[in-house]
């Protein structure tokens, strides 16, 4: 999970257009916020991931679901507001259900950092200090979830690690440097998985800094391996 920024909400969804699908909601159950304007919105926000596990949507069996953060059951006037609607995996929406957040409170990535709540290790996610809302949140989204998010998790770790083992043997070539770059480039916010993969990468494999230090020793860090990096510490969630 990463900080999502929120972006302008649809030029069509004027305060007339929601109060009119709240409506249409409330009288027919019809489910008014899969609009396209509204979908392709919400994708485009982030990067046609996930909100909460990071999985890419509409790939293979990951179709995109929308994410009512405060639930429509409970509070029906917010089904088509701005910034309540969060792209989620099947997996992830059918697991929050009809969670009443401001009960039993998780972390939204609209609105919270959730390095501030969780951290990575081993692939899976933890509360720091065990606090009560980082908990809330591996448990009612069921981000640790084996099959649909720790074993395409690994699939992933074992490809970038055969490919940091090929740059190791030969470190200085040109194609090396380009393997590197797009490793590191697949790690990036717009990919699946990016905070675990960057929190490995850094953090946990006993390949990459062997890799980095040899590049730095040798004057072969540049400035885009350097802004690369920058980027993957942003999203990284250590413990």
């Amino acid at each position: 999970m990463i900080k999502i920024s929120l972006i302008e909400k649809p030029a069509e969804l004027t305060a007339e257009k929601e109060a009119e699908l709240v409506n249409i909601y409330k009288e027919t159950g019809k489910s008014v916020w899969r609009e396209p304007y509204i979908v392709d919105a919400l994708l485009n926000m982030t990067n046609n991931k996930c909100a909460y596990s990071e999985l890419k949507l509409n790939e293979r069996s990951s179709y995109m679901e929308i994410d009512h953060f405060r639930c429509k059951k409970y509070y029906p006037d917010d089904v088509a507001k701005w910034g309540n609607l969060l792209p989620s995996c099947k997996k992830c929406n059918v697991t929050k259900g009809e969670l009443d957040v401001e009960k039993i409170p998780i972390v939204n990535p609209l609105c919270d950092n959730p390095k501030d709540y969780l951290y990575i290790k081993g692939l899976r996610y933890y509360a720091i200090n065990h606090n009560l809302k980082g908990e809330n949140t591996i448990t009612k989204l069921g981000l640790n979830d084996e099959s649909h998010f720790i074993n395409p998790k690994w699939n992933l770790i074992e490809d970038i690690e055969d490919k940091l083992k090929l740059i190791l043997q030969k470190p200085k070539s040109d194609l090396s440097m380009r393997i590197l770059k797009k490793v590191l480039k697949k790690c990036c916010p717009e990919y699946v998985f990016s905070a675990t993969l960057s929190t490995y990468i850094l953090y946990e494999s006993k390949t990459y800094p062997q890799i980095e230090k040899y590049l730095k020793t040798n004057s072969l860090w540049d400035e885009e391996l350097e802004s690369l990096k920058t980027i993957l510490i942003e999203i990284a969630m250590p413990k």
